[in-house]
């Protein structure tokens, strides 16, 4: 009888006790997903005379190192235009965090000669969990003219 009594009494006090938010022990936090993050990529392009260049087509490529060193890049890339300014911005969110962006600037006129930047970036700000933080890459173009197109 005594011991069905303080059963009786434990299990109540369990219960007020997981009411109250005590639990008998701490489980660490399982986290479900993969890392991500946020970037910009930002820039202009202009030409030699530091005229800014509109619709200029840039194609942006996101890519990553193998435990060997060797780069390789995603199978496909973002292609947006400058502005009537020659500035163009895209901003990826959530986007798996990858190091190495290689950006490039093509006239589709022909007048220009395509020019490439490859750049590394950092993450910063994550939560120490998936979320990597926030990175920017702003780059600048100057064209050059073709030589192609050169009057003589």
């Amino acid at each position: 009888m005594k011991t069905k009594c303080l059963k009786s009494i434990n299990a109540v006090i369990a219960f007020l006790l997981c009411l109250l938010g005590f639990s008998g022990c701490e489980l660490p936090s399982v986290e479900y997903g993969v890392p991500h993050a946020d970037l910009d990529i930002e820039g202009q392009v202009s030409n030699e005379e530091n005229e800014v260049l509109p619709d200029i087509q840039i194609v942006a490529w996101k890519g990553w190192k193998d435990g060997g060193g060797t780069l390789y890049w995603q199978e496909y890339a973002d292609t947006l235009y400058t502005d009537s300014t020659g500035r163009f911005y895209r901003f990826y969110e959530n986007t798996f965090p990858l190091e190495y962006h290689r950006i490039i600037a093509n006239d589709t006129t022909g007048t220009y000669a395509s020019d490439t930047i490859d750049a590394t970036v950092s993450y910063s700000g994550g939560n120490g969990g998936w979320y990597e933080g926030k990175a920017t890459l702003n780059v600048t173009f100057i064209l050059q003219k073709n030589s192609s197109q050169e009057v003589e």
